[in-house]
């Protein structure tokens, strides 16, 4: 043991030749992939800005570092980055990939993604490190891995049996090495079993929930999806759902992000959805909240809502902490006017309550908390859906009844995922290698590529939007099928109260005035490093921008993880360059034994940036 803790700290001392600290120089991020593992937050690949400010001019470099956050320490409102993590230049840098955690056995995969200045790299295998002995190994392939493709910004998830879907995305001369011809859009689905290194067929268990972005017709239409239009997919029978949401309703988008929270009872799975890019192509800075299986749409944020919001952001990283806390943690801020870094102190990270202590404690957006035990209704939610704090919604079908009743079924069945040991030798708490590695600040990462300057990337416009593998309860053994009534709601309670009617205990509290709202009808902002993102102001002039995307880190098992990858959407465009008309190409497909596609409705095709 001895021997291989020195091999271990003798990796971390090779030089990063990047001139740029990912830290102290860090302005700005987004497109990044990340995870979380116990209770360390994961920060892999992606584009970041340096220096103090981003001008028109300025040109993102790619982020060679892996980073990490600690989120046991969570004084300052969000977890401190340490940048001390092996990274050989034989490990791919990409933006656009996904990370897929092995809570049990303390790895990561990263898949897919784009490479920067069109030096791709044959991904013939997976790559995967090792969380507890800082080391990044290549996976063997088996045959199952031979009709996989490498695709970049689709969807992905991993569910708490150890098994990793990924949906859509885009093979190109990005991510693929001797692509020729055009970028094309896939619309299958891919998934990895973690436990076995095996690449399967869609199989049992759990739900896919899709909504939002693009989507091309039958007639190679595209357009932007409504929102009101909510498509499951269940795993076990292959089967796609339609239902439609009724509520406040937000309008089209693409780009945005979310994350899931659900009652104790599981009465209510709930979708928090922030921002995104509007069908006129301008950023949306706002949050709404999917609740399931009512399909209510509930405005959160800000209120009353705005026509514009000048300091929009698109494709960020999303993180659920302990089922009741969101992580937002950088994006891309394209509107030139805006020149500030990202909360840079706090390196682009905002904290946003999601239960009801953003009812007591007066403020959504809010530094982060390591005493919120579980997830708690809050008050907007449940004045809509009924039901407490606790659960117990009243609302657990759609208004006007299932459109199939197969799927109020699957929604009122249950299922406890089994539970799983590791499949290698995990060291004990009391083993030296199990230790937090050390935290320092030192200008040396062991052995990250060199960060060069992304120059003029392809942009591609279309892509599916949102797929969360919402993972519904559902039984191993065989259902039989029974009708569900369709539960109705009063107009009057589908009506969201005023804020002070949703606190059960009005509580004061003072924070510094640097986090007061910028609206005198938003709750306040919080302390501790987390400011609301810097979506609008009532000083900015209306004006076109593009929304907040996506966020993807959580709280590790201890602190009851909810997993949910980077829902990445269309590319986006240059953002020196305006939006242009582009001209659509064909679509084409995973290879696989089974494609899953939505009845009438083909994957969109991308569109060519100028």
């Amino acid at each position: 043991m001895p021997l291989f803790l020195i091999g271990v700290f003798v990796t971390l001392v090779v030089a990063q030749q990047n001139s740029k600290d990912p830290l102290t120089d860090f302005c700005r991020r987004h497109q990044h992939q990340t995870c979380v593992i116990d209770s360390k937050l994961y920060i892999d690949g992606g584009l970041v800005y340096y220096g103090t400010s981003v001008t028109p001019d300025s040109q993102p470099e790619r982020n060679t570092w892996l980073l990490w956050g600690d989120l046991a320490d969570l004084s300052a409102g969000t977890p401190p980055l340490y940048k001390n993590l092996t990274k050989g230049p034989e490990v791919p840098t990409v933006r656009g990939g996904v990370l897929w955690p092995d809570q049990v056995n303390k790895l990561f995969y990263l898949f897919g993604g784009i490479y920067a200045n069109g030096k791709t790299q044959d991904f013939n295998n997976l790559w995967s490190y090792d969380t507890i002995y800082n080391n990044w190994t290549k996976i063997t392939p088996d045959g199952t891995q031979l009709a996989i493709s490498w695709p970049y910004l689709g969807a992905s998830d991993v569910t708490e049996e150890g098994v990793a879907y990924y949906y859509g995305g885009y093979l190109g001369n990005q991510s693929v090495a001797g692509w020729t011809g055009d970028t094309v859009m896939l619309n299958s689905m891919t998934e990895y079993d973690t436990k076995k290194n095996t690449w399967i067929n869609p199989s049992q268990r759990g739900m896919l929930v899709y909504f939002g972005g693009l989507e091309q017709n039958t007639a190679g239409s595209a357009s932007y999806a409504s929102m009101t239009d909510i498509h499951i997919f269940d795993i076990a029978n292959s089967r796609w759902f339609t239902e439609t949401a009724t509520g406040e309703v937000p309008q089209p988008r693409r780009g945005f992000c979310s994350g899931v929270a659900w009652a104790d009872d599981r009465s209510s799975y709930n979708f928090y959805i922030y921002g995104g890019m509007s069908p006129n192509e301008t950023a949306l800075g706002d949050l709404y909240i999917l609740s399931l299986p009512s399909f209510k749409w509930i405005s959160w944020y800000p209120d009353p809502q705005l026509a514009y919001f000048p300091g929009g952001k698109a494709w960020s990283s999303c993180s659920v902490i302990g089922n009741a806390e969101m992580l937002i943690m950088g994006g891309q801020l394209v509107n030139p006017e805006r020149q500030g870094c990202d909360a840079a102190t706090a390196y682009g990270q905002h904290g946003l309550l999601l239960g009801q202590e953003s009812v007591e404690q007066g403020a959504m957006w809010h530094g982060l908390q390591l005493d919120i035990p579980k997830y708690r209704v809050p008050g907007n939610i449940t004045a809509v859906i009924g039901g407490g704090a606790e659960g117990k919604a009243s609302a657990t079908a759609p208004a006007a009844g299932w459109r199939t009743s197969d799927l109020g079924v699957y929604f009122a069945t249950s299922y406890a995922a089994a539970s799983r040991t590791a499949t290698r030798p995990l060291p004990s708490a009391s083993s030296p290698v199990s230790n937090e590695l050390e935290k320092t600040s030192s200008n040396t990462n062991s052995g990250a590529i060199a960060g060069g300057v992304v120059g003029a990337i392809v942009g591609l416009a279309a892509i599916v939007a949102l797929v969360w593998f919402c993972f519904r309860r559902r039984h191993h053994q065989k259902q039989v099928p029974r009708e569900l009534s369709a539960q109705g709601l009063s107009d009057a309670a589908q009506q969201r109260h005023q804020h002070e009617k949703y606190a059960a205990t009005p509580t004061t509290t003072s924070y510094p005035s640097t986090y007061h709202s910028p609206h005198s009808h938003t709750p306040g902002y919080s302390p501790q490093a987390s400011p609301a993102p810097p979506s609008w102001s009532e000083h900015s002039p209306p004006m076109p921008q593009h929304g907040w995307s996506n966020w993807d880190q959580q709280r590790g098992n201890d602190l009851g993880i909810q997993y949910a990858n980077q829902p990445y959407y269309p590319p986006p465009q240059d953002s020196s360059q305006p939006p242009s008309k582009h001209a659509h190409t064909g679509s084409a497909e995973l290879p696989s034994n089974e494609v899953l596609e939505l009845p009438e409705i083909r994957s969109p095709v991308p569109k060519r940036a100028i």
